[in-house]
């Protein structure tokens, strides 16, 4: 559904999802929670948003990411509700692999190394508003 090329667009609530799926329509993307969202927020949390999007863009194709790092205990609850990746703090490559297996299991990939901040669109729905966001998505993609 996505690859490494596909923009990531980190979100900071549900005005960002829904502003990227509006701009990105049926192309691929990445929606990437925000910062230590497993830690601040929860993976239910970022689990529910993400359930809402795609039953309000059902044609959306993006992967969820959830930042994991500062929290386990949030990548295993994302890997229980259906998240698409986690992103955890490096471990040793014995509980890395364990928990691979685990997301395997779940179709979660386990990615131990965040993004390059350069690769990421920062939505910054915390403080636009929603025409807004939209206009510098569209602007940013071209």
């Amino acid at each position: 559904m996505t690859s490494e090329l596909d923009p990531i667009i980190r979100i900071q609530g549900i005005s960002g999802a829904r502003s990227a799926c509006r701009v990105m329509g049926n192309r691929s993307f990445v929606l990437l929670s925000p910062e230590n969202a497993a830690l601040s927020h929860g993976a239910q949390w970022f689990g529910d948003l993400v359930t809402l999007i795609r039953s309000e863009f059902p044609d959306a194709r993006f992967k969820a990411t959830l930042d994991c790092r500062g929290r386990l205990s949030g990548a295993l609850a994302a890997i229980e509700i259906g998240i698409d990746c986690v992103i955890i703090d490096p471990l040793d490559e014995v509980q890395v692999q364990s928990l691979r297996d685990l997301g395997q299991q779940a179709a979660c990939a386990i990615m131990t190394a965040h993004p390059a901040a350069i690769a990421i669109y920062e939505m910054e729905d915390d403080r636009l508003p929603d025409h807004e966001l939209d206009r510098r998505l569209k602007t940013s993609l071209r």
